[in-house]
């Protein structure tokens, strides 16, 4: 009987070294600029609830400890933040952004199983989300179309 439990031990022990490599391969990521929609993925799956309106519950997702995520809309993808280092908050970078477009550059990574994982380095307003950001139109101190402009009256 002591026989068959330490063939046992002796097998499990080989397996468990064998197995071993495919557990620590290190994964490498490809430096991408994303640009989407940080939502949270407790409200917008069940719900659907995501856009401007859903910003003070997504803030409040957030202080309960949900993880945010990036949608970019017109791929139809999904990333899931993280931290681009060890003992970091994943989704402080993203705070002033929760419910708007922004344009994310960072290190995708891609886990087992296709989940996309997105390691945030710099986090920008997207620039479809700043209409008059292109043209530079409300930059001028003296606008004489500031009446006509649509940026004159937003802030």
């Amino acid at each position: 009987m002591k026989a068959m439990c330490r063939v046992g031990l002796v097998m499990a022990l080989a397996l468990t070294v064998g197995a071993a490599p495919a557990w620590a391969q290190k994964v490498t990521g490809k430096p991408v600029t994303v640009t989407g929609r940080v939502v949270d993925n407790v409200c917008i799956w069940p719900a659907g609830l995501k856009g401007e309106s859903h910003r003070e519950c997504a803030i409040g997702c957030d202080k309960a400890g949900v993880r945010m995520a990036l949608l970019d809309e017109k791929a139809n993808v999904l990333y899931t933040i993280m931290a681009d280092a060890p003992f970091k908050d994943p989704n402080a970078p993203l705070r002033e952004h929760f419910e708007r477009m922004v344009t994310v550059k960072g290190t995708l990574y891609t886990a087992p199983g296709g989940q996309k994982i997105l390691a945030v380095q710099e986090v920008k307003t997207a620039a479809a989300a700043q209409p008059c950001a292109a043209k530079q139109p409300c930059a001028a101190k003296k606008n004489p179309c500031a009446a006509k402009n649509p940026c004159g009256a937003k802030k």
